[in-house]
Protein backbone atom coordinates (compact mmCIF):
# COMPACT_ATOMS: atom_id res chain seq x y z
CA UNK A 1 0.00 0.00 0.00
CA UNK A 2 2.99 2.52 0.71
CA UNK A 3 4.49 2.34 -2.47
CA UNK A 4 0.78 2.36 -4.25
CA UNK A 5 0.94 5.85 -2.20
CA UNK A 6 4.05 7.09 -3.21
CA UNK A 7 3.36 5.99 -6.78
CA UNK A 8 0.71 8.59 -6.95
CA UNK A 9 2.51 11.59 -5.09
CA UNK A 10 5.31 10.77 -7.56
CA UNK A 11 2.00 11.69 -10.69
CA UNK A 12 1.10 14.40 -8.45
CA UNK A 13 -2.59 12.60 -7.37
CA UNK A 14 -2.02 14.08 -3.93
CA UNK A 15 -5.49 13.79 -2.67
CA UNK A 16 -5.16 9.94 -3.71
CA UNK A 17 -2.01 9.29 -1.76
CA UNK A 18 -2.93 11.76 1.22
CA UNK A 19 -6.05 9.03 1.79
CA UNK A 20 -3.41 6.32 1.71
CA UNK A 21 -0.62 7.57 3.79
CA UNK A 22 -3.27 8.34 6.33
CA UNK A 23 -4.26 4.69 6.64
CA UNK A 24 -0.86 3.97 7.09
CA UNK A 25 -0.29 5.97 9.74
CA UNK A 26 2.19 3.98 12.00
CA UNK A 27 4.52 3.94 9.11
CA UNK A 28 7.62 6.29 9.54
CA UNK A 29 7.20 6.83 5.99
CA UNK A 30 3.73 7.32 5.44
CA UNK A 31 4.15 10.00 8.46
CA UNK A 32 6.83 11.71 6.64
CA UNK A 33 4.84 11.94 3.12
CA UNK A 34 1.50 12.97 5.39
CA UNK A 35 4.06 16.17 6.72
CA UNK A 36 5.27 17.08 3.08
CA UNK A 37 1.81 17.44 1.76
CA UNK A 38 0.87 19.87 4.27
CA UNK A 39 4.15 21.56 4.35
CA UNK A 40 4.05 22.01 0.45
CA UNK A 41 -0.04 22.38 0.54
CA UNK A 42 -0.18 19.37 -2.17
CA UNK A 43 -3.61 18.12 -1.74
CA UNK A 44 -3.96 19.93 1.31
CA UNK A 45 -4.12 23.92 2.54
CA UNK A 46 -0.85 24.29 3.23
CA UNK A 47 -0.33 24.19 7.86
CA UNK A 48 3.45 24.45 8.25
CA UNK A 49 2.57 23.58 12.17
CA UNK A 50 0.46 20.55 10.87
CA UNK A 51 3.37 19.40 8.67
CA UNK A 52 5.58 19.52 11.72
CA UNK A 53 3.52 17.67 13.66
CA UNK A 54 3.41 14.87 11.45
CA UNK A 55 7.23 14.87 10.96
CA UNK A 56 7.13 15.17 14.78
CA UNK A 57 5.65 11.74 14.52
CA UNK A 58 7.75 9.94 12.46
CA UNK A 59 11.05 11.03 13.57
CA UNK A 60 10.13 9.32 16.63
CA UNK A 61 9.58 6.75 14.46
CA UNK A 62 12.96 6.86 13.49
CA UNK A 63 12.46 8.85 9.60
CA UNK A 64 15.56 10.77 9.14
CA UNK A 65 13.90 12.25 6.22
CA UNK A 66 11.40 13.75 8.95
CA UNK A 67 14.20 14.58 11.57
CA UNK A 68 15.81 17.11 8.59
CA UNK A 69 12.77 18.63 7.47
CA UNK A 70 12.44 19.03 11.64
CA UNK A 71 15.71 20.48 11.72
CA UNK A 72 15.76 22.62 8.52
CA UNK A 73 12.45 24.35 9.60
CA UNK A 74 13.71 24.83 13.04
CA UNK A 75 16.50 26.84 11.72
CA UNK A 76 14.30 28.80 8.91
CA UNK A 77 11.18 29.24 10.51
CA UNK A 78 9.56 31.00 13.24
CA UNK A 79 6.87 28.44 14.26
CA UNK A 80 9.04 26.49 16.82
CA UNK A 81 9.38 30.27 18.40
CA UNK A 82 5.67 30.18 19.08
CA UNK A 83 4.75 26.45 19.94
Amino acid sequence: MLKKAIELFEKERYKEALEIFKQLKDDKEALYYIGMCYYEGYGVKKDEKEAIRWWKKADRKGSLDAKYMLQTICATSSVFSRE
